[in-house]
């Protein structure tokens, strides 16, 4: 009997995983016929529908509309919904109202399923998004959408290991997830133990914990040879020098078209994960553009669907950079977010930008179905007029065995005549820092001397004796530059 039930409960799983397979070349195949500006239409069709939901249920959005002058009754198009709905942020919702008053009114507390937070990085108070049992339900889907169409995983078993912190958590119906946060020890150990099972891993974790997760690797002398990895990158911009060199540690093939991927996905804590996701054809642009000027500060170009969020570029000045305002579509979202400034910078994907693309590439490129903008985060990474946070991010990683001998973190503080640039090593750094500060100091000046701008001061640390707080806490976002907000 316990033969023939487990025998069962196999088919029941293989029908219910050929169903999950058919469901997502069904809906790759519509979106293959799509084009961005129909998915956008699409998209602002809806914007009417969470409008007057919001308007209706939510008592702190009820007030926000008063208080700006809109009357609701008169907003009735998606054009109306964007020339006359307030931009909203974080200060004017979580800062502001109650849980109470943020959600809809006809939503009983045993609806909710889930709540996530933001960093808490960037203001006085932590903003949250709530869940449903039905979006619970739904996410999996969601998720194995995303993962066949960048990973192919209805073609290959896989196993995801999902290192973000902050409790966020992944659930699939097709992958093998292990939820690990930030245990270099523990996710290591499910890679070598677990990994040889199955014909591909991806790693989902951020550029910091990434690179203690190689550095430990390295300790432990673990060949990444034996697994087909891919890797998902969260919660902060990085450089392509990165890539190139958590692609030359992972034995990934990045500029080769075998199926592996090191990609970026960008989410906000009160709106969703994976708002914004890379793939293969905006990773070559971005590349292209990386071996054109290796000392630029480059955005990174995402695509996103609109199908789920309603995308502007507020106020754009004559670059086209502007704020980035989202409205998430879910009519069923217990608290409704219309029109939400990330305090992002962003600008919208422009023929310029496709100018060192080879022909394939273009091809490639003018295929995606998706909308496409150029991200480039916060404009408190900004420095000063020579220096971005994240060219220093590039140079750590430029020479492969110096970046070994780091463990990405720094900090970069005003002094009275420029600035000094703090630098942390590795764990497992085999030199002094002096030996280690002389040769980037080296790196730094070259690049410096490249755009005729002044070197800044250099000081490198042993790992535990760091002054800036890493060492430390992988759960919390590192700030690299103390600036305004």
């Amino acid at each position: 009997m316990m033969v023939l039930a487990d025998r069962k409960v196999s088919g029941v799983n293989v029908v219910r995983r050929t169903l999950h397979r058919f469901k997502h070349r069904l809906i790759l195949a519509m979106l293959e016929r799509q084009t961005p500006e129909k998915l956008q239409a699409l998209g602002r069709k809806r914007l009417p529908g969470v409008f007057a939901r919001a308007a209706r249920h939510s008592v702190a959005y009820g007030a926000l509309l008063h208080e700006a002058g809109v009357a609701a009754g008169q907003v009735r198009t998606g054009e109306d919904v964007l020339a006359q709905a307030p931009i909203l942020a974080k200060a004017d919702l979580f800062e502001r109202f109650p849980v109470q008053q943020l959600l809809v009114d006809n939503l009983p507390p045993a609806a909710l399923a889930g709540v996530l937070t933001s960093s808490g990085h960037g203001g006085s108070n932590f903003a949250f998004g709530l869940s449903t049992r039905r979006q619970h339900h739904l996410t999996p889907d969601d998720i194995d959408l995303g993962l066949q169409q960048a990973f192919g995983i209805d073609q290959r078993n896989t196993l995801l290991v999902n290192c973000l912190p902050m409790g966020v958590v992944f659930t699939s119906n097709t992958v093998c997830v292990a939820n690990v946060s930030v245990r270099e020890d523990m996710a290591l150990a499910i890679l070598a133990q677990a990994g040889p099972l199955f014909d591909q891993a991806i790693l989902c974790t951020d550029p910091l914990f990434c690179k203690r997760l190689l550095d430990y690797a390295a300790e432990q002398g673990f060949d990444w040879s034996q697994l087909r990895m891919n890797v998902i990158l969260g919660e902060e911009m990085f450089s392509e020098d990165y890539r190139s060199y958590l692609a030359a540690a992972l034995r990934i093939p990045l500029d080769e078209s075998d199926g592996t991927l090191i990609g970026s996905s960008m989410g906000v804590g009160e709106l969703g994960l994976n708002l914004f996701f890379e793939n293969s054809a905006t990773i070559a642009l971005r590349r292209a553009w990386h071996r054109r000027n290796p000392d630029a500060v480059l955005p990174s170009w995402f695509c996103f669907n609109p199908l789920r969020s309603y995308v502007e570029i507020v106020e754009p000045g004559p670059d086209g950079v502007g704020d980035l305002v989202i409205t998430m579509l879910d009519r069923e979202a217990p608290v409704p977010m219309i029109r939400y400034r990330t305090g992002d910078r962003a600008r919208w994907l422009t023929e310029e930008d496709r100018e060192p693309l080879q022909d394939a590439e273009r091809e490639a490129l003018a295929a995606v179905p998706f909308p496409m903008l150029a991200m480039l985060g916060r404009a408190r990474d900004q420095v000063d007029s020579h220096w971005h946070v994240d060219q220093f991010k590039a140079l750590l990683y430029r020479r492969p065995a110096l970046a070994d001998q780091l463990s990405g973190a720094f900090r970069v503080l005003p002094i009275a005549d420029g600035l000094r640039l703090d630098v942390q090593l590795a764990q497992c750094a085999s030199r002094p820092p002096e030996a280690v500060g002389a040769d980037l100091a080296e790196l730094i000046a070259e690049s410096a001397a490249r755009r005729a701008v002044p070197a800044p001061e250099l000081c490198c640390f042993a790992y535990a004796e760091f002054p800036h707080g890493m060492g430390l806490d992988y759960e919390r976002k590192f700030r690299y530059f103390p600036g305004p907000g």
